[in-house]
């Protein structure tokens, strides 16, 4: 059986899910795929241009009784949420949270998934960069290069 392909912000969406887990708030599912149509491509390839991204789901939540999902998207620049419906899918197009940036150290993404299942107010605060952050850009780049 071959291995599973090592993606370049695998070891990014790792800390931050690790995180997550260490402050109680581990997600039911997640996953990180190069496999879905880059929606942000709008050139003459749209439609054909694929994509990094990472999805993170919890299925209940104090404010949102079906769940919520975290999504990271490259190219996007900030990570995006939406509440969920009974079915699993998402009750609506994902908001961006500006102040989770693309690398947001994953602190600052534990305190936002803590605020979204509560319910409450995420932060106005921008998040610093992930110490890793320049290392993961240059793999992003040299796979959106090699695509």
């Amino acid at each position: 059986m071959p291995e599973p392909r090592t993606l370049p912000h695998d070891q990014y969406i790792t800390a931050v899910v690790n995180a997550l887990a260490a402050n109680g708030l581990c997600p039911d599912d997640y996953w990180t795929s190069d496999a879905e149509i880059d929606r942000y491509d709008t050139g003459p390839d749209a439609g054909c241009t694929t994509m990094l991204n990472a999805y993170l789901d919890w299925d209940t939540a104090e404010a949102h009784e079906d769940g919520i999902a975290l999504m990271w998207d490259h190219p996007a620049e900030q990570w995006q949420w939406a509440p969920r419906k009974s079915s699993g899918s998402l009750a609506h197009d994902p908001e961006f949270l500006p102040t989770l940036p693309r690398w947001a150290r994953p602190g600052a993404v534990v305190a936002t998934v803590r605020d979204l299942l509560a319910g409450r107010a995420v932060s106005t605060m921008t998040s610093g960069l992930w110490e890793q952050h320049e290392q993961a850009q240059a793999a992003v780049d040299s796979w959106a290069a090699d695509s």
